[in-house]
């Protein structure tokens, strides 16, 4: 086994490694994070031995790779603790990955060739049995019905109903001639484009944010784009009505936290920008001269004083978990330069970066 490799990989493609064995599993890559060990055995066991797989469950996908019935490698998204972990293209780069990241790690833990295999995805109830799927049905309206019943669920908010509608709707047969008269690719991402347009009128009708839905549709249309084929159709069918079911949510809970809150949640969720009282303004519908006086009201601090807490809060995860040079956390966070970087952090901390740094390896050491 090529460990060096294997750490490489897992900090070149931000997943944790994991080894199977029968009911045996051990970390391959370092890893402080919480994982479900429990779910990972059942996704093992569901996986098929010729096959890589996919196993689908509620917060996102793992990638098995067997290298025999019982006996083989588990792949997970590390959790970005300083991006918002709200957005769902996360997962869809997952997947669009997930066949070369297989074999690579493949090659790296074996020291051979990996094989040429099919990628299957198996969906996983909460509970770790499978989901059994909608008998597939050879009709586009019955597609387009279930899409209408779907987005109905997501203006009201109805999860039990939004993932049932989803579920049919994924279980339709659409690939008929309508769809290979241009050639499959082609119509695969004109159904998820006219997805995302049906998406975007409908939760801009109900309110969310013309700039939010437009970041959504830009992001979204430009993935799509940038894809020589459309890997797990089924997967990105999954994938783009969760965003905005999320995103939707979202801003209908800003609706009912008060004006401070709203504007903690809009730093903690840009803390990596140069915030700017004009964006905030512009983003939450408040008028920028009053920002201050509410936040400081609330939570005795201006908007810069907190920021700046948030920044270096997150300097500090950095610090300790990447070999980052300082220069570049400071560009990552958007300070003006490292020597203002390094500045703040020590009237804060009371110490430099490298010294907090190395103060935390010591620690861990011991």
């Amino acid at each position: 086994m090529c460990k060096n490799k294997l750490d490489l990989l897992e900090q070149a493609s931000a997943v944790d490694i994991f080894k199977y064995n029968q009911r045996q599993l051990k970390n391959v890559s370092a890893t402080d994070r919480f994982y479900n060990r429990g779910l990972m055995i059942k996704a093992s066991q569901m996986a098929k031995s010729d096959q890589y797989s996919l196993i689908k469950y509620r917060v996102g996908y793992m990638l098995v790779v067997p290298f025999s019935p019982t006996e083989g490698l588990i792949l997970l998204p590390k959790l970005d603790l300083i991006e918002n972990t709200s957005d769902g293209f996360s997962n869809i780069d997952f997947i669009n990955h997930s066949v070369s990241l297989a074999k690579l790690a493949y090659f790296l833990y074996r020291g051979e060739e990996a094989p040429d295999r099919d990628i299957t995805i198996i969906q996983m109830a909460d509970s770790g049995k499978l989901i059994e799927q909608v008998k597939s049905i050879d009709d586009m309206i019955a597609f387009h019905i279930y899409t209408v019943k779907m987005i109905e669920a997501i203006t009201k908010l109805d999860e039990a109903k939004f993932q049932e509608s989803l579920t049919d709707m994924r279980g339709c047969n659409i690939f008929g001639d309508s769809l290979t008269q241009q050639g499959i690719i082609r119509g695969q991402k004109d159904i998820l484009i006219d997805l995302i347009s049906k998406l975007s009128d409908t939760v801009g009708k109900y309110g969310l944010p013309i700039k939010k839905i437009i970041g959504i549709q830009m992001n979204s249309i430009q993935k799509i784009e940038n894809q020589s084929n459309i890997l797990n159709f089924d997967a990105w069918l999954a994938e783009i009505p969760w965003i905005y079911f999320r995103e939707f949510k979202a801003y209908r809970k800003s609706l009912f936290t008060d004006k401070a809150e709203r504007i903690k949640a809009y730093l903690t969720n840009h803390v990596r920008e140069n915030i700017r009282l004009h964006d905030i303004a512009a983003e939450l519908g408040l008028a920028e001269q009053t920002l201050n006086a509410i936040f400081k009201k609330k939570f005795d601090m201006t908007i810069k004083q907190y920021t700046i807490q948030l920044k270096i809060e997150s300097a500090k995860q950095v610090l300790t978990s990447t070999n980052l040079k300082i220069k570049d956390i400071s560009e990552y966070l958007s300070f003006a330069d490292e020597s203002y970087f390094i500045l703040t952090f020590n009237r804060q901390c009371g110490t430099t970066p490298s010294k907090y740094r190395a103060q935390h390896i010591e620690k861990v050491l011991q």
